[in-house]
Parts: structure tokens; sequence; C-alpha cells
């Protein structure tokens, strides 16, 4: 029977039998196109809800130099892993995404092992990242009010409870349905564009005074005391102020989580990342030069009580005008909760499917209405509110969230290019997106930047560290979930966790075939066996 003559468009059927070829049945509905994907992408980004957020965090840690060049270098070491990634999305497009790849690229011998940690770690990385960029937004929603009433206080438990209100509010949207989620997405593609010019206008245009090129390209400040008290490098302070940059270039994996809702996903997924990494950095280097000619005192800035990003928003455009410019980042920060939160589910549908939650037959049924893994939404903005309670009495909470975010997200990203490279080099299948002869070379530059900021990340903050109040608490998460993970599978999961189970053979499709190459198709039928 002919595609066309099922009642199936022909692209939706290539899906299909791709998803199918990897041993899943379309049970999500494909519903979105690749601007709506790469809006998902850009939106879990989020650089508005990164670079802003944490600029004073950066102008204690390196300042400028940090701010700019910072930016620049990330962005360089980000691509590598992105086209990493790209390349086996469009192998293996499905909604486990990174955790899928890591067990067919490890095989029988290492992938369940593999895949077992690569799902905890991005787990770990959405979880924490969606509860960072939330937690952001509440707190700059606070901060309008202090615009408006200095003697207003802004305190942790404050932003703890509105943070919990917007999570509520995102898994609202999500429980809507896919229109919802599809009015969200394009939205959230005009705030951060759209909104990011406006933002970069009114700091150059508005500003009472610039700085100098030579400030904002060459000042280097350090204020977390290293080369102070202990007679640190520049070096490793200038490192550690990449944090600002490397949480704002994470989460472009929702592209891979979405992909079973996206038509030609084989296409999309990996052009999603790529785009989403490339606007980022354009609109994150925008962002960063813009707030950074338009300080106009630094040390009031940096202390200000308002936040540095925001002080200079409201010394540049009065109240209404940084209010209206702070809101935007309270919304970006939103509808970056509502993507994340989407992105979560989709990753933790494929865990539980293959069996890796605990009662994961409870966690796997989707929403009659909807088609969607409404209660694992509803379990991700649970675990992303917890995650935030440590707000209520860390001044120090956001960066270390964002920490964790990113020892979670890149760990995650490298594991699967580590065994593209390696043990599943030989039997890899390049499809429409491939690197070619590059393969190698980029992904192993890809895992030696992982490797490097997973250290960098892990150290203190500030030197000496006299107070919990600005603890980085981000070894004590990540090493309690190396142990959790590791005892686990050892103790339990080793013994009955295989990996991805496949829940269909090719020929239940009845008649939906590949149709891109006449070869395809064995290679497909070859991959469910």
């Amino acid at each position: 029977m002919d595609n066309n003559e099922k009642g199936h468009p022909a692209d939706y059927n290539e899906d299909e039998a791709r998803l199918a070829g990897l041993g899943y049945k379309q049970n999500m509905k494909r519903q979105f196109s690749g601007l709506q994907n790469f809006g998902f992408t850009l939106t879990n980004s989020s650089v508005l809800i990164g670079i802003v957020p944490l600029f004073t965090f950066g102008m204690n840690t390196g300042g400028p130099v940090a701010a700019i060049w910072g930016w620049l270098m990330v962005a360089f070491f980000v691509m590598f892993i992105g086209l990493g990634m790209a390349e086996i999305c469009s192998t293996f497009p499905t909604a486990g995404g990174l955790y899928f790849w890591t067990a067919k690229l490890g095989g029988p011998k290492w992938g369940p092992m593999f895949s077992w940690y690569e799902a905890w770690f991005n787990m770990l990385g959405q979880f924490a990242g969606c509860s960072g960029s939330v937690l952001a937004a509440a707190t700059f929603l606070n901060t309008m009010v202090k615009v408006w009433d200095p003697e207003y206080e802004i305190t942790g438990t404050k932003n703890f409870y509105i943070m919990a209100i917007m999570m509520v509010l995102g898994g609202l949207i999500n429980t809507a349905g896919g229109r919802a989620l599809k009015v969200a997405s394009l939205v959230s593609v005009v705030v951060h564009i759209f909104g990011t010019i406006a933002i970069v206008i009114v700091v150059l245009v508005g500003a009472p005074k610039l700085q100098s090129a030579e400030f904002v390209f060459t000042e280097f400040q350090d204020h977390t005391g290293y080369t102070e008290s202990s007679g640190a490098s520049p070096v490793l302070v200038f490192l550690l102020g990449l944090l600002q940059s490397q949480w704002s270039m994470l989460g472009y994996d929702a592209s891979a989580h979405m992909s079973e809702e996206t038509e030609k996903s084989y296409v999309n997924g990996p052009r999603g990342i790529l785009m989403s990494i490339f606007a980022s950095v354009c609109i994150g280097l925008c962002l960063a030069l813009a707030l950074t000619f338009g300080i106009q005192d630094y040390e009031v800035t940096r202390l200000s009580p308002l936040g540095a990003a925001p002080q200079i928003f409201v010394d540049c455009a009065g109240k209404t005008g940084g209010s209206i410019l702070i809101f935007l980042i309270v919304f970006a920060g939103f509808l970056c909760g509502i993507a994340t939160v989407a992105a979560n589910s989709r990753m933790l549908y494929a865990f539980a499917r293959d069996g890796g939650l605990p009662f994961s037959p409870y966690w796997t049924v989707l929403n009659k209405r909807t088609q969607m893994p409404l209660r694992l939404v509803w379990l991700s903005v649970v675990v992303i509110i917890i995650l935030a309670l440590p707000a209520i009495g860390s001044a120090a909470v956001l960066s270390a969230i964002s920490g964790i975010s990113i020892i979670g997200f890149t760990t995650s990203y490298a594991i699967p290019i580590l065994l593209r490279i390696t043990v599943g080099a030989e039997g890899f299948i390049q499809r429409e997106f491939n690197l070619g002869a590059w393969s190698k070379p980029i992904g192993w530059v890809a895992c030696i930047w992982t490797a490097f900021i997973f250290v960098i990340f892990n150290l203190p903050q500030t030197w000496p560290v006299v107070d919990m109040e600005f603890f980085n608490y981000t070894p004590a998460a990540v090493g309690f979930l190396l142990i959790f993970t590791t005892s686990s599978w050892f103790l339990s999961a080793r013994h009955w966790f295989k990996g991805p189970v496949s829940e269909i053979a090719l020929q239940e499709l009845d008649g939906v075939v590949p149709v891109s190459r006449p070869d395809e198709k064995q290679e497909v039928i070859e991959e469910a066996k």
C-alpha cells in the first residue's frame, strides 16, 4: 500500500518508520514544526535568564574580561559539543535523546551502565537548570517591587514562594496540551530575540555615559578573594567567571527530547541544536556588550541591592523603563520554565518507558486528551521546586544551582559523544547530518572541555569560605548523585536494567517504510532486530 493511501503524510511515515527502527511506537502526537522545536530549544537555553541574573557574579569574578572574552571562549567550545550531539541526533531521533544514544553507542557491554549514569546526570542538569532559571525570574519579580519601594526587602523565602507559583503555572500550561506549548514556544522566540534587541538599544541609547572600549575589552576585576587572600593567578578567577557564560549555553538537548513530537526530526532535531547555539551566541554577545558598556559606576552597580543588571536598566532607562526591561527577564525565565518542564518530562518518559524509574508503569501513562506524559510533567514540577529550597537560607544558591546544572548537562552531553568516538565508532551509521572524518577530533575537543569545566565549577566561588551562606554546594550535589548512581547500579540496577527496551518490530507499522534512500530500509530493519 502506498504511504499516502493510508492517510499519513510521507514525512510522518518516515518519522514513524525511523522511530520503529529504534524500537518504539509513535505514542506521542507528532505536532511540532522545526521552528517550534527551535523555539523550545532556544527557550531552554534562555540567554536572557542566563547572562542577566548572573551579571553580578560576573562583575565579581573577572569583570568585563570574563563577560566578553569568556563568552567567546565558551561559545567556541560549546559549538564542538553541539556538533557532536547533532550528528548523533540525526541517527537516533528519540525522546530519550542522550540517554538512548548512550545505550546504543555503548553496545551490550557498556550501554546499560553508561545509560544509567547518563539518564541521572541529564535529569540533574534539567532539574537544576529549570530551578535556577525560574528562581532567577522570581528574584527579578521581587526586584521590580524594590525599584519602586527601596525599603522593600528581597528575601530568599519570598523568592522561593514566587518561584513555586511560577512552576505551578508552567505545569498548568504544559497540562493544557500541544496548542498551548506551540504558542509558548513562538512567544518565547519573539521575547528572546526582540526582547534582547530592545534591551541592547535602550541601554546603549539611554545610558548617561558609555564605558570605553578599553574598559569593556580589557578591564579585569576580582572580588572573590582569590588573588588577594591566596595569591592565586587571575587566570583562575577568569576561569571561575566562565560560569556566567557556560550556564547561558545549556539546554540545547531539548531539541532531541522533543524529537518524537517534531516533524522530520532526523533533520529538524540536529538543526534545532545548532541553530539554538548559534542564536544564543549572537544574542548573548550583544547583551553582554550592551550591559558592560552601560555600567555607570562599577562599585555602585556591583553592590546594588537591586542586582547589577537591574541597576544598569534603571540607570539607563529610569524606573519605568527599567521595570519594563526587568519584566522581560521575568517573562523569559517563566517561558524557560515551561519549555524545560516539557523537555524534562520527555526525558523521564523515555527512561520510565525502559523501566528506569520506580513505579515506571504508572509514570508512562499518557494523557488521553493531550497524548503527553502529564504525570511526569507534575513530577518534574515538584522536583524542580524542591531543588530551590536552599534559596531560603543561602545567598549563593543561584550560582551554586548554575554550577550543578552545568555539571549535570555537560557530563550528559559528553558521555554519548565519548562513546561515539570510541567503542561505538565502528557500528555508528551516519545519517543526514554528519561530520564525516571530523567526528573524532570534534568529539575529543568536546570531551576535554567537559572534563575541564567539571573541575573548575566544583571549586569554591569565593576564598576563603568563612560563611556557609556563601558555600558552593555544587560538589555536595554532584557527589551525592555519583554515590547514588554508582551504589544503585552495582547493588541493584545492573541485575535488571538493560537500557532502552524495544516496543515493536518494524513490521508492526503495516507498510510505513523509510523513503529517503534505497538501502536505508535494510539498515533500519537491522537496527530493529
